[in-house]
């Protein structure tokens, strides 16, 4: 089961990404409004999730950017959804052990073809 968390104001877009994501039988689904940032850290404490951030242009709230969550929790999958610019942001956070410099190079190259290859396609 995974875990994720939708951070959204009351929208037809966070309405509709809600209802699809609660169709899956893989994913245990919690919405959190922007009001209730502070929030965010309870529930990453527990959980190693995704969260998906709806980003609302009215919303003057203070909202935790995705590096500082990413520099704060070590298994993380942040999907930001600016609906204004109509795209999305992707950062993953994980932590593994390096064992040396050729591990790294295919670090690099796996990230150059997993990634580039999807937009260009």
């Amino acid at each position: 089961m995974v875990d994720v968390l939708v951070k959204a104001n009351d929208s037809l877009l966070a309405d509709l990404i809600m209802l699809s994501l609660a169709q899956e039988t893989t994913l245990n689904v919690l919405r959190l409004p922007y009001h209730d940032s502070y929030k965010v850290e309870d529930v990453l404490r527990e959980h190693c999730l995704v969260v998906i951030i709806i980003e609302d242009p009215e919303s003057n709230n203070d909202l935790m950017t995705a590096n500082d969550l990413l520099q704060d929790y070590d298994c993380l999958r942040i999907i930001t959804i600016s609906p204004e610019k109509k795209h999305i942001h992707i950062c993953d956070s994980y932590r593994r052990p390096i064992s040396g410099e050729a591990q790294m190079i295919n670090l690099a190259r796996s990230f150059i073809r997993a990634n580039w290859s999807e937009v260009k396609g």
